[in-house]
């Protein structure tokens, strides 16, 4: 036992680290595509509008020099299609092409009227960025090729984006040992209190746990999606709708793990609880509606009424719960039944989907209970918890023709 405690701040540090690292990764990967896309239409810009103002004349070097300058390039320079310089912004005209820096084969493809952009070389750790253009004469014809080699403007986007994966990770390194730190105080004390019951050590162990892991992936989430919105601002219209596309489900994700880490965060505390007199069918409603947007092949039927003494965003999160499980389990129908039997009321949400397993059904409320491979088995865990301290109860009912069925007690509205 004490082994496996002393190993939990370790698989939590590396959990964490893991996490981190591989949306900072995912996130780089999407913004070094997009700096290298719009760099890439950058450098096409310059080189056809180039291309174009040389073939109205006999272009001499003093011609290249205010594209270089203007465009911040490493080099540009018109070569023939036999590799001679017909003239050069940085060196002498009338020499053959250096084929350390200069491609033949895609001086050809020029040549042919075909431009290219490549990453062709390296200066130490830094691609440059080539671009090959055909320069046309009055008659039509390519006469000559313009070369032109992305400079130090077109780097300074890819340091910028390094500094910020090494931040990134710098980052992740301290949230991980910040995680194990806590992981540790945690076992600690966990160690403490081993004389209570098993049970009980497991689910406060598993709440805090919870929280913890919660709190500390909060901190990434926010630099992540920080992050992204400020490749979207950077690049605005530049991106090409793949890459918008990928920001966009970047962002999503982290969404959707904001909400698993509010969920952790409830599990760990009381939920604030602020009871009125509701119209359940208002609230039922209003939940079916929430739930249809999100998965919109289950059909929801609203039947009855019924007035109790609840707090309504509470009780919303409840039969939203309720109903995205059936959807999830691949109900297409299910049916919320409110009515208030002998004074007192009620709410019955059934479903045709494959109901819950025989082996489920002892912890079907306890935290990380579930029957799916991709479900966290929190919903129910809460739902139970936030019912109970309205006053009321959340139970599985038993259904003899299939499917799942789940009753809400609520106590009646004071007016």
């Amino acid at each position: 036992m004490s082994g496996s405690r002393a190993l939990v701040p370790a698989l939590a540090g590396l959990l964490g680290l893991a996490g981190s690292l591989a949306a900072t990764l995912f996130l780089y990967r999407a913004a070094a595509g997009a700096v290298d896309r719009v760099l890439e239409e950058r450098l096409r810009g310059a080189g056809e509008t180039a291309a174009e103002m040389l073939a109205r004349a006999e272009p001499a070097s003093a011609d290249l020099r205010p594209v270089r300058a203007a465009n911040g390039l490493e080099g540009a320079y018109l070569v023939s299609p036999s590799l001679v310089v017909l003239a050069d912004a940085t060196g002498r005209a009338g020499r053959r092409a250096d084929l350390l820096r200069t491609d033949a084969a895609r001086v050809a493809r020029a040549a042919r009227g075909e431009a290219t952009i490549a990453f062709a070389y390296a200066v130490g750790d830094q691609p440059v960025a080539t671009g090959y253009f055909p320069v046309r004469g009055p008659e039509g014809a390519v006469r000559a090729v313009l070369a032109l080699e992305a400079g130090q403007a077109f780097a300074t986007a890819h340091r910028g984006l390094r500094r910020a994966l090494g931040f990134a990770v710098a980052l992740s390194l301290v949230g991980a040992l910040a995680l194990a730190l806590v992981a540790r105080r945690w076992a600690r004390a966990e160690a403490a209190r081993r004389r209570d019951a098993e049970r009980a050590i497991r689910g406060d162990a598993l709440s805090r746990m919870g929280a913890m892991v919660a709190h500390e992936i909060r901190n990434p989430l926010g630099v992540i999606r920080g992050s992204v919105e400020l490749v979207r601002a950077r690049s605005g219209a530049a991106l090409a709708p793949p890459d918008a596309e990928a920001l966009v489900d970047v962002l999503g994700e982290a969404d959707r793990l904001r909400r698993l880490t509010d969920d952790f965060l409830d599990l760990a505390r009381d939920p604030a609880i602020a009871a009125t007199d509701v119209e359940v069918e208002a609230v039922a409603e209003d939940a079916a509606r929430a739930v249809g947007r999100s998965h919109g092949a289950l059909a929801i039927h609203l039947e009855g009424e019924a007035r109790a003494l609840a707090d309504p965003g509470r009780l919303r999160q409840v039969l939203s719960n309720l109903l995205v499980n059936a959807a999830q389990a691949g109900a297409r129908n299910a049916w919320v039944r409110m009515d208030a039997p002998g004074g007192q009321p009620r709410i019955v949400i059934r479903d045709n989907g494959p109901g819950v397993a025989p082996a489920l059904r002892p912890r079907l409320f306890e935290p990380f209970a579930t029957g799916r491979a991709e479900g966290t088995g929190l919903g129910l865990a809460l739902s139970r918890r936030i019912v109970a301290r309205q006053g009321g109860t959340l139970r599985l009912l038993e259904v003899a023709d299939g499917g799942a069925a789940f009753e809400v007690r609520l106590p009646p509205a004071r007016g």
